[in-house]
């Protein structure tokens, strides 16, 4: 941690600039508050620190008499003044005795972590800058894991896992932190290297065995988190046995990088090349009937039973996504077009977004949790539209049927059984409903059921007969020719061309 010394004689500034920014995050300790310059000067000359946030009008000795004082005494403290005055002389003399920056009182936050970034990369030097911008590759110190007897070297992607809020300039003092911390805990602790490679933050161990590591690494990494208030995700490769072979290990890890955008989803962070990332395997037929549970528990007012899906979706789709955020983005985009279709078809006035615009909401977000409740929020939307519609006396018959019908398309449904749900004659009913819905009953019926004999089609593997089933025919043949009517071709032929065009 680098050490700072704030000074000013009006404890509320003080004060103010400690909650402004968190300061342990970015990897500073606050080590001292003055009021006066006497007593700052006492702070530096005694503890050395890197840092210094000082007030140019102080009693005693002002700002810059202070400042001279430092570098009278060839101290490397790193100093930002923090002024009420504009005077250009003010600003010229501590400029000319070397202070990193000038900022006027109220402090704006993004202007002071900017100046605090500066004084970092002045203190690091060059290699800090280099680890940040890959403008410079910082060399690998490979001659600091040679040693007599035979070893063997494992590599290690590290990720900080950034916080949304967390802006341009406070991810690079983080990222700095945790790169110092990274160094100074695997040299003590003599287990091998880090440096930077292409803006990636690599680890290499040496003797470690691969199955002892995982526990190795957690236990640095929630070091890490202690020191700069941020979690941090890894990727270990495999055992290599000689240097050379390091940088393909390395490249082995390269290739799980995705996973860290789904980071906040793990209880440890950790995973292994040559390991499965997730215990149990899902299907897209499996996240088709997730989602379709969630749509009829949404249809049918159970809040429950919707939020129960939808994270059953949640989970399924983390899995389906094998790392890749964009597919993630997809699978949760598709939910929200299914929704509006379907609410569409049932006469409910809901908002359409457009897909482009959604997914670039979803690819803006900084971790999977953050994306899922993008979405949530979405479906919440909808669900209230819904709760709108049965509840109002406009079309609220009309709608309890199509809701009827929607969560119990598999059953055997007659018009007798839908007029008892809205408590009509079935004669009455019949012409209500072609009158309200535009198109006749057995023929919304047989839409709904074929609309979702497209899902199973497309996301599974079934047999015609088992989809019939499913979806509410008591025959595959009638299912079967109602479908040539309906799309011009048979089942199996439909399931060939959609996915031969997939892969094309």
């Amino acid at each position: 941690m680098l050490k700072m010394v704030i000074a000013d004689d009006e404890v509320v500034i003080i004060r103010g600039l400690l909650k402004l920014v968190s300061w342990e995050r970015l990897g500073i300790t606050v080590i001292g508050e003055c009021q006066d310059g006497k007593s700052a000067l006492d702070v530096i000359v005694r503890e050395k620190p890197e840092l210094a946030l000082l007030d140019i009008n102080m009693p005693g000795m002002n700002g810059i008499e202070l400042l001279q004082e430092i570098r009278a005494l060839e101290l490397p403290t790193q100093v930002i003044f923090i002024s009420g005055f504009q005077d250009f002389e003010y600003v010229k003399a501590a400029l000319r005795y070397g202070a990193v920056e000038y900022l006027l009182k109220p402090v704006i936050k993004d202007e002071l972590i900017a100046a605090v970034e500066k004084c970092v990369m002045g203190i690091r030097g060059e290699s800090a800058v280099a680890a940040e911008t890959a403008e410079l590759q910082k060399e690998v110190p490979y001659d600091r894991l040679v040693e007599m007897e035979e070893t063997t070297y494992l590599p290690v992607l590290v990720e900080v896992l950034y916080e949304s809020k967390d802006g341009k300039h406070e991810r690079k003092l983080v990222r700095f932190a945790a790169i110092s911390f990274l160094e100074n805990e695997l040299e003590k602790r003599k287990l091998g290297i880090v440096f930077v490679k292409n803006g990636h933050i690599v680890a290499v161990l040496k003797g470690v065995e691969s199955e002892r590591a995982k526990d190795i690494l957690w236990e640095v990494l929630q070091d890490a988190e202690q020191e700069i208030k941020h979690r941090l995700a890894a990727v270990i490769g495999t055992v290599q046995e000689m240097m050379g072979q390091i940088p393909g290990g390395y490249g082995d890890c390269l290739r799980m990088t995705g996973y860290f955008f789904f980071a906040d989803q793990f209880k440890i962070p950790i995973w292994r090349v040559q390991e499965k990332v997730y215990i149990k395997d899902y299907s897209q037929e499996d996240l088709a009937k997730a989602r379709q549970q969630m749509l009829e528990a949404m249809i049918a007012q159970d809040k429950n039973a919707w939020l129960y899906w939808f994270d059953q979706s949640v989970r399924m789709t983390q899995v389906l996504s094998a790392g890749k955020k964009e597919d993630a983005c997809f699978y949760f985009c598709m939910m929200i077009r299914v929704i509006q279709d379907k609410l569409q078809a049932m006469g409910i006035k809901a908002p359409v977004y457009d897909p482009s615009a959604l997914l670039e909401e979803g690819r803006a977000c900084s971790c999977y949790g953050q994306m899922v409740e993008l979405f949530r929020g979405y479906v919440e939307l909808y669900w209230k539209q819904i709760q709108e519609a049965v509840t109002s006396n406009d079309k609220k018959d009309i709608i309890l049927a199509k809701q009827y019908i929607e969560t119990h398309y598999r059953e055997n449904l007659t018009l007798e059984v839908l007029a008892a749900q809205v408590h009509m004659n079935p004669y009455y009913f019949s012409s209500f409903f072609k009158k309200q819905a535009g198109e006749n009953f057995k023929d919304y019926v047989n839409k709904v059921r074929m609309e979702h004999a497209l899902s199973l089609l497309l996301s599974s593997d079934r047999k015609t007969y088992e989809i019939a089933d499913e979806v509410g025919f008591r025959e595959s043949r009638a299912f079967s020719e109602l479908f040539v009517k309906m799309y011009g071709e048979t089942p199996m032929n439909y399931r060939k061309r959609i996915k031969n065009n997939e892969q094309v």
